[in-house]
């Protein structure tokens, strides 16, 4: 047998191609767990908004009942609107993911399709920069309260925890919609 048969020989080329193979199978694996994590993260948040419906269903159910025997609880305004901004807002990123929002794509439908990807990403961005700033700024609020020592009116407990927390809620819609406009060049 000769040498030569014995050893195969990979040229230049083949080399590059299995370099190519890996480093695509690579990114494609980070890219699914960059995925998966907002799915996660995005359904935690949908599961924290559910409890609170919940919690506003049965402090409000609650008071009602209270409110036949005796004086209605103290503060039930304010935990109130506390709950509804957690629902409303932690379950952002969720209802993107499973395209729950308005969207009117009448007009983009009769572009063509190259055109209505690059209106579709120019909407998502301006919508990400503005959940982006928003986050911020609501976090940024938080910092406000906390630092001037403002506590709810009622029950006189200091609230900028649920104010900063609601901040997350717009991480959650801003990488909803990356992950949206990644898929939109996916197609």
């Amino acid at each position: 047998m000769d040498r030569d048969q014995s050893i195969p020989v990979i040229d230049d080329q083949a080399k590059v191609t299995v370099y190519d193979q890996t480093i695509k199978k690579t990114k494609a694996k980070s890219i699914n767990l960059f995925f998966t994590m907002i799915d996660k993260m995005n359904e935690a948040l949908a599961w924290i908004a559910g409890a609170a419906v919940v919690l506003l269903m049965l402090l409000i159910v609650f008071n009602a009942i209270k409110r036949m025997f005796s004086d209605p609880f103290a503060g039930t305004v304010e935990i109130a609107t506390w709950l509804g901004a957690i629902s409303g807002i932690f379950a952002l990123g969720y209802a993107q993911l499973h395209k729950s929002h308005v969207f009117i794509d009448l007009l983009i439908n009769k572009f063509p399709e190259m055109v209505s990807k690059i209106i579709h990403t120019l909407v998502n961005i301006v919508s990400a920069l503005f959940f982006l700033v928003a986050g911020w700024l609501i976090f940024q609020h938080g910092l406000n309260m906390m630092g001037s020592g403002v506590v709810s009116e009622t029950l006189r407990i200091p609230f900028y925890p649920i104010v900063q927390l609601c901040s997350f809620g717009f991480i959650g819609i801003v990488l909803a919609i990356i992950k949206e406009t990644i898929f939109i060049w996916k197609e």
